[in-house]
């Protein structure tokens, strides 16, 4: 993890633009975090552009003096609003009972939104208390329920979507618990 001072005037200002956002370790954003256990996922930083999320630059980096905690606080509000721009639909079996979510969006936000801090209570009637979250592309994301059935079985769906997106995220299974995102496996081809 990388970590920047930030002066006390910096602390004042919003920046509705920063993000974080889960992003494919191979993509190597100059400002990361782990997520624990993953091993091809990271939270990345950077910020919206209108029409893309844009990884920063070092140069930018050390510009601003950003500090990771400082990013993480003042990202929260911009991951509710994309979460809130982000299309929910309800896969469900041949009984009506919820198979999982799925999460999308035209503009490339749901790797953003899949941070929001509601994510949990959202989906916690529906889904139950622990999800199981995969985000393969940065326009959709996977969310079961943890006591839900075998999810391997879905794994050419999440395969698909990762492999017909221009911004694939990862593959990386990852329990919601409370809001924090632990990596737990890995769908295979």
């Amino acid at each position: 993890m990388l970590l920047w001072l930030l002066s006390a005037s910096r602390l004042e200002a919003a920046h509705p633009e920063w993000r974080i956002w889960l992003e494919a370790k191979f993509m190597a954003p100059a400002l990361s975090a782990p997520v624990e256990n993953a091993q091809r996922t990271v939270l990345a930083g950077g910020r919206w552009d209108g029409t893309n999320l844009v990884a920063f630059t070092r140069k930018e980096i050390e510009a601003s003096r950003m500090q990771w905690q400082t990013l993480e606080s003042e990202t929260r509000i911009a991951a509710a609003n994309d979460f809130q721009k982000v299309q929910v639909t309800y896969k469900r079996d041949q009984r009506k009972v919820i198979e999982y979510a799925e999460l999308q969006s035209k503009e490339p936000l749901v790797a953003s939104a899949i941070l929001a801090p509601e994510l949990s209570t959202t989906f916690a009637d529906s889904l139950g208390e622990v999800l199981l979250v995969v985000v393969p592309n940065r326009n959709h994301a996977f969310i079961f329920p943890q006591l839900g059935p075998d999810v391997s079985r879905y794994s050419a769906l999440v395969w698909n979507a990762y492999r017909e997106s221009a911004y694939p995220v990862s593959v990386e299974l990852f329990e919601c618990r409370n809001g924090v995102l632990r990596a737990v496996g890995l769908f295979e081809p």
